[in-house]
């Protein structure tokens, strides 16, 4: 009669393995993935010599067109990069890299934003004044280069290939309120 019973049990022997390797690999089936973080990168190229009169420089993003100086200010702002440094060739940034604006580094918020630029100053400390920022690049979208490009981030998308040229020798048009 033991004899029996072992054999009846016998097979628990390698079930009871089996099913714990088959719940220890679950990699949850069906469930739907995580959301991508929102944001953009890309890459800025410098294409002529960085002039000795720049102290500064930043990637910016503007939630609406600068049509007028007063376009230019800190509620209409929604990005300032931390400073690109000085005499670089090419430079890699993604909203995810921490920046002046927003302060701490994360998703960035979907929407659309109608001015992506390179910025300089050459005033001693950071400004947030409109008079001491010169563009030297824009963002043009689908190769336009008669407007600034749109950037549209929609929920739960990174934005690639957000890139700009710069040519400190020939700057794009000033938006208003600059020098």
């Amino acid at each position: 009669m033991q004899k029996a019973i072992k054999r009846k049990y016998v097979w628990l022997v390698f079930l009871i393995p089996l099913f714990f390797l088959i719940v220890n690999s679950c990699d949850h089936g069906i469930e739907p993935l995580e959301a991508e973080t929102s944001g953009f990168s890309g890459t800025i190229t410098f294409v002529s010599d960085w002039p000795d009169s720049v102290k500064r420089s930043f990637l910016i993003v503007f939630q609406d067109p600068l049509l007028s100086d007063t376009n230019f200010t800190i509620f209409n702002l929604k990005f300032l990069s931390r400073e690109i440094p000085f005499g670089s060739t090419v430079h890699n940034f993604s909203s995810l890299d921490s920046a002046y604006i927003p302060p701490d580094p994360g998703p960035f918020p979907a929407g659309t934003y109608a001015y992506v630029a390179v910025v300089q100053q050459s005033t001693p400390n950071l400004s947030l004044a409109r008079k001491d920022w010169f563009v030297s690049g824009v963002y043009y979208a689908n190769g336009d280069t008669t407007k600034p490009g749109t950037m549209v981030i929609p929920d739960s998308t990174f934005v690639r290939n957000i890139n700009i040229t710069v040519d400190f020798n020939n700057p794009p048009p000033q938006p208003p309120g600059g020098n």
